[in-house]
């Protein structure tokens, strides 16, 4: 029985080494599962290496031999990639769930089945050895295949089930024990249609913004398009991972500042954080990507 007492966790690819991509981006998911597992291997007391290659890697060699190095140096006994898998340009209907492994082991039998206990079609364990980071980890190691970014069954899935839900059900299976801890919610705003107020004498951006921040629970203000101390309190902090209007809201505003964010879709990926942290570059803001109180005060020229 393997001890585990460090675990070295990578999410898969990087911005210019990309995954798969189709209703879901592997890049982006892969990010969020890879942090919930994370946080809940450290509330399972175990001690957590972060293997994720830096966004600046440029090339798919230098992409795996960075997790792999770093989990190799520091003597880890579970390496854990996890990643999105890809068939076809479309599907119809449920793919599932798998782990790659260069040979069975009890762990990824765990993971695999506590992810398809969600729901997920079992495909199970899945031997390939001809896999970089399988090959080369000195230590017991999976790549876990969450589902399929392009079946539709499995989006469905996903997104009810939500990925700090997976990610604690992946933790809890690699340590054999459970949390108490209550998973938040994959997408924490409204997507229903942005509110399309406008006022005679306000910006009609901000009063859309007002008035989503109202909806969502975010605030209590007066729509009048003219932004103010209770505006900047209402509005959320963004970050990768995040869906929803206020999402859109925020590429919208960044598009017309010049900033490209891929798609005005309100799904925060890899390209929105890239233009977030354009943006904070030139206005002297700290360049983390995240849109919080210092950058929405930017954005509403406060």
């Amino acid at each position: 029985m393997v001890i585990l007492s460090k675990i070295a966790v990578r999410g898969g690819h990087c911005p210019k080494v990309p995954g798969a991509k189709a209703i879901l981006d592997e890049l982006t998911e892969d990010r969020l599962i890879k942090d919930a597992v994370i946080k809940y291997l450290k509330q399972l007391g175990h001690e957590v290496l972060d293997v994720t290659p830096p966004d600046s890697t440029s090339t798919s060699s230098a992409d795996l031999a960075y997790g792999v190095n770093k989990a190799n140096s520091w003597n880890a006994d579970l390496f854990a990639s996890f990643h999105f898998n890809k068939a076809y340009d479309s599907y119809n209907g449920a793919l599932g769930t798998e782990v790659c492994v260069y040979s069975e082991h009890e762990i990824a039998k765990r993971v695999v089945n506590a992810i398809a206990a969600l729901g997920f079609k079992n495909r199970g364990q899945k031997i390939r050895r001809g896999l970089y980071e399988l090959k080369h980890t000195s230590m017991q190691s999976m790549i876990v295949e969450t589902c399929f970014v392009e079946a539709t069954e499995d989006v469905a899935l996903y997104r009810k089930i939500g990925a700090d839900a997976i990610g604690k059900a992946i933790a809890e299976a690699i340590s054999n024990k459970t949390t108490t801890t209550t998973p938040v919610s994959n997408t924490d705003e409204s997507t229903n249609g942005v509110n399309n107020t406008q006022t005679s004498t306000g910006d009609n951006w901000i009063s859309r913004l007002q008035a989503e921040c109202n909806v969502q629970g975010f605030s209590n203000q007066a729509v009048d398009g003219i932004a103010g101390p209770k505006t900047l309190a209402g509005c959320p902090t963004l970050r990768q991972g995040n869906r929803g209007n206020i999402t859109k809201l925020l590429q919208e505003k960044l598009v017309s500042l010049g900033y490209n964010t891929n798609d005005v879709d309100g799904i925060f990926g890899s390209q929105t954080k890239a233009a977030v942290i354009s943006y904070q570059k030139s206005r002297g803001l700290s360049q983390d990507g995240i849109v919080g109180q210092n950058t929405w005060r930017e954005l509403l020229n406060l």
